[in-house]
């Protein structure tokens, strides 16, 4: 319930006074009405995950069809959040799916302050989407705790670098089309 997430999130502000408190929720139909609660329950960020994405630590059928695209879910927030006067309580970070600059643009136009990027990122890092890591057995070491399977990575922060800077790229040539 609402009551015993405010209770929860009141326990959490406690314990840290400093920590800001995240609710993640995924993009359905009726999010709004659940993320005004999330904000009168006083949580500092509303996370919104849409269908496309998931993590590779998910078996495949846990991640594909659940939910819908994270764009309609940050519109119907935003939306209820500004009606009922909370949209100035809480920051709005939306992932699911984010690659491109160009999502950046469109998902703050809709209302997000805050962008997630998952599995691109990953993937930007040397990961090759096997969806076992679950089992500790990742084949190229990125998310084992064997040593020898951790030899096998080789990803640098570079990859990681470039992809985000590529991304900040299109953002401002996106920007300056839009005047």
């Amino acid at each position: 319930s609402i009551e015993d997430l405010a209770q929860l999130i009141y326990d959490l502000h406690e314990v840290n006074l400093g920590a800001q408190v995240s609710v993640k929720l995924v993009a359905e139909v009726g999010i709004g009405t659940i993320a005004a609660g999330v904000a009168k329950a006083n949580a500092d960020v509303i996370q919104i995950s849409g269908h496309d994405g998931g993590t590779g630590a998910s078996p495949l059928s846990s991640i594909k069809h659940a939910g819908s695209p994270w764009e309609l879910g940050l519109t119907e927030v935003h939306s209820m959040l500004i009606q009922n006067g909370l949209r100035e309580r809480v920051t709005l970070r939306v992932d699911g799916g984010l690659k491109t600059g160009y999502d950046v643009v469109q998902a703050a136009l809709l209302g997000a302050d805050e962008y997630g990027f998952g599995t691109i990122v990953m993937i930007a890092e040397g990961c090759i989407m096997a969806r076992i890591c679950h089992t500790n057995k990742c084949p190229v070491g990125v998310t084992t705790q064997n040593e020898a399977l951790r030899k096998r990575f080789t990803g640098t922060p570079d990859g990681v670098e470039a992809f985000f800077r590529l991304v900040g790229e299109e953002v401002r040539h996106t920007l300056a089309q839009l005047g």
